[in-house]
C-alpha cells in the first residue's frame, strides 16, 4: 500500500446504521411506495427497486430509515454466501435489521470504491462475522472495518480503472459462455444423430 495511504476504520469516516422491520401485523405498514431493502437483495449488485415496499407509517413506527442513492449496503445476517455481500442503491430506500447501510454518499467518498472494497474483502468481513453462534456481523463489526484511505480524486481514478479491466473481463467471460453454449449445442446435435442412426 502506497505511503500516503492510511488504513483507517469505515466507522471514523462514514455513518452506519442498521434498519428495522415495520411491525407486518399492521397492513397499513406495507405496500407503500417506499423501497425497503432486506439482506437477499444484496449481492455485489445495484440496488434499483427492492421485493417489498413500506409506507411512511411504517418508516415512522419503526427504527428504519430512508437512504439516499449512492448508500453503500452490507448484508450482516444471511443464509449461505450472503452475510458479507454489498450491494449500491440506485434508488432512495429503508433496509432491515439484517443489513448496514454505509452512507457514502454523505462524504466525498466514492461508493464504488468503498464497494469494489468490500467485495475485494468479502471473506475477510465474512471472518469477522463468525465469531459467535449466530455467525453474523452487527453495527460496531461494520464499523470497525478497515479500508486504504486516499484521495477523493484517487479514488474515482481507482474506480475508472477497475472498471476499465473489469469490463475486458466481463468480455472474454461472454466469449467463453458463447463458445461453451455452442460446444454444449454440438454435443447435444451428436447425440441426436447417434441415436437417430446418422452418425454410421
Amino acid at each position: 500500500m502506497p505511503k500516503e495511504w492510511k488504513k483507517v476504520r469505515l466507522g471514523e469516516v462514514f455513518e452506519v446504521q442498521v434498519g428495522a422491520t415495520p411491525s407486518r401485523r399492521v397492513p397499513e405498514y406495507w405496500n407503500g411506495n417506499i423501497n425497503w431493502v432486506s439482506s437477499g437483495e444484496v449481492h455485489f449488485n445495484n440496488i434499483y427497486s427492492t421485493r417489498e415496499q413500506v409506507t411512511e407509517d411504517g418508516i415512522l413506527h419503526s427504527s428504519t430509515n430512508i437512504h439516499p442513492i449512492g448508500t453503500v449496503m452490507l448484508a450482516m445476517i444471511g443464509e449461505g454466501k450472503t452475510r458479507g455481500q454489498a450491494a449500491i442503491l440506485n434508488t432512495k430506500a429503508a433496509h432491515n435489521q439484517n443489513t448496514a447501510a454505509i452512507l457514502v454518499s454523505e462524504t466525498p467518498c466514492s461508493s464504488k470504491y468503498i464497494y469494489y472494497f468490500l467485495l475485494l474483502n468479502y471473506e475477510n468481513t465474512r471472518r469477522v462475522g463468525s465469531g459467535n453462534n449466530q455467525k453474523a456481523l452487527n453495527k460496531e463489526r461494520v464499523r470497525a472495518l478497515r479500508f486504504p484511505f486516499t484521495s477523493f480524486k484517487e479514488q474515482e481514478e481507482i474506480v475508472a480503472e477497475i472498471e476499465s479491466r473489469l469490463s475486458v473481463f466481463d468480455s472474454i467471460e461472454q466469449t467463453i459462455d458463447c463458445t461453451l453454449s455452442q460446444a454444449e449445442a454440438l454435443r447435444q446435435s451428436i447425440l441426436k444423430q447417434a441415436f437417430e442412426g446418422r452418425l454410421i
